[in-house]
Order: structure tokens, then sequence, then C-alpha cells
């Protein structure tokens, strides 16, 4: 599944993308990376930048296809109301109680005053940060700030994309 959003500013990738007719051809390779599940933490913050979602969907969906519980708190931030897959995580919430989800819309942020009171244990989650690269970059220097350890931090960024 390729998901993906359009804007006029978007990026070499998109722009191609976007002139694709019905029909063309597109050659992928294997997935691969190292932003999986540490299957061996019990307690997971999800923290995602609009269609940095995308990752946390295939993880939460594949969670739940296995059978296991989702301690996962997802913190979904975006620049408006439209968040991707709402009904989808909705759904998934409704069939799994310890699974939580935040919206967090613009111009609220998610900072190092609003990360405290969003996830008041920040001593026992492994913390997964995916959306705009300054989005991520700007989320592992906060994490680091508040004294979570590197081990704890794991980050996937879409280039390309602004964030406020």
């Amino acid at each position: 599944m390729l998901t993906t959003r359009f804007s006029s500013k978007g990026s070499s990738f998109k722009q191609a993308l976007k002139k694709l007719k019905p029909g063309e051809v597109i050659e992928t390779r294997e997935k691969g990376g190292d932003f999986v599940l540490d299957h061996r933490r019990k307690k997971f913050v999800f923290i995602a930048g609009g269609i940095g979602i995308t990752p946390f969907r295939a993880i939460l969906l594949d969670m739940a296809s296995n059978r296991k519980p989702l301690n996962v708190q997802l913190l979904y931030a975006n620049r408006d109301t439209d968040f991707a897959y709402r009904k989808e995580l909705e759904a998934l919430k409704k069939r799994h109680p310890e699974f939580r989800i935040d919206y967090i819309v613009s111009p609220d942020r998610i900072d190092e005053k609003t990360l405290p009171k969003l996830v008041p244990d920040m001593d026992n989650p492994t913390f997964y940060v995916s959306g705009p690269e300054p989005m991520v970059e700007s989320l592992d220097k906060t994490l680091k700030k508040l004294g979570v350890p590197k081990k704890r931090v794991k980050n996937d960024f879409f280039p390309g994309y602004r964030w406020p």
C-alpha cells in the first residue's frame, strides 16, 4: 500500500508520483529499515506527525492481527482535523481498551511542556517518532532533554515536508 498526501509544494518524488497514469508500473524493493517494534519492551509511545502515521498504522494492525496487546499511547499531531486513518484507529481503540490516542491539532504542538502532561510515565515506554524530518529532529532533542535514554527512542522521518 502506498500512502501519501499531495500539496502544491510536494517533493520531487510526489511530483513524479502525481504524473503517473493508471496502469503505469512502479518498481519497488523489499522492505527494509530498523523502524520496527522491539517486543522485549512492554509499553510504547508512538508520536506521529501528519503522514508519519503510516508506519504506525502498519505496526498496530500487525499487533492486532497477531493478537498482541496494544500497550500503545499514540500521540498524533496534524495541521488540521483531517487525520489519516482516523476511523480505522478509532475501531482499533474500541477493540483494544489498552490502546490510547491523543489527537493534537496545529497550532498545538508536542513539545517539552506538553509531552510530560500527555505521557506522565516517561520512565518506561519506548518512544517511536515518525513524521516530517524537522519534527522528528526536534522531538529527538526534546526527549533527550526530558531524560529519555537514546536506547528507548526510535526515529523515522519523511524528507521534503515542512513542519510549522
